[in-house]
């Protein structure tokens, strides 16, 4: 089962190769230099508590977003010791400018980008959550795209978020509901 996964990503990365261009290879670059750190979900992190300035929706989103950098970037990588598969192609076939330096699966852009994107579901407008999950969408793909990740690095890294957003909005409900009584 693990051999066939692992060739149909191989020939996802090999179909993607051939989409390459010079317009797309710069807006997957923009896409995923918004994801690096988390630049973006910071941003939109501090605009949401600027208009909504709730201390529930703020302690949601950032405890979504670091526990789910810390399950995919720190902890499962390490355990899965995936090699990218950028590390398996030519230089010159490169798009990346900075080679990434650690494991490929899970995809921790993927995982705090649809983490963000899950909270923003349950504590915010169609708005706010449409267009996050347009730019959660962007970055995941250029991480494919960009061949820094295989397919199911970025799914898992996706369904990880997800999962992580879910308990996060859970959990920090749980606790705040005594300090704050409207919060179910």
């Amino acid at each position: 089962m693990l051999e066939k996964i692992k060739a149909v990503d191989d020939k996802l990365i090999t179909s993607v190769a051939k989409l390459h261009n010079p317009v797309m290879n710069k807006i997957m670059l923009i896409m995923t230099f918004m994801g690096d750190q988390g630049k973006v979900w910071f941003l939109v992190l501090a605009l949401i508590l600027y208009f909504k300035r709730s201390l529930y929706i703020g302690i949601s989103f950032f405890s979504a977003l670091a526990v789910s950098w810390l399950f995919a970037e720190v902890i499962i990588k390490r355990i899965v010791a995936r090699v990218r598969p950028c590390h398996k192609i030519d230089e010159e076939n490169l798009i990346l400018r900075k080679m990434p330096k650690f494991y490929s699966f899970p995809s921790s852009h993927s995982a705090t980008s649809f983490a963000m994107c899950t909270v923003s579901l349950f504590l915010c407008g169609t708005w706010v959550t449409i267009l996050m999950f347009v730019i959660a969408l962007g970055i995941s793909f250029s991480r494919f795209y960009l061949q820094a990740h295989y397919m199911t690095d970025v799914v898992c890294g996706i369904l990880l978020g997800m999962i992580i957003a879910i308990l996060a909005v859970r959990i920090t409900a749980q606790i705040m509901s005594p300090i704050i009584p409207t919060i179910k």
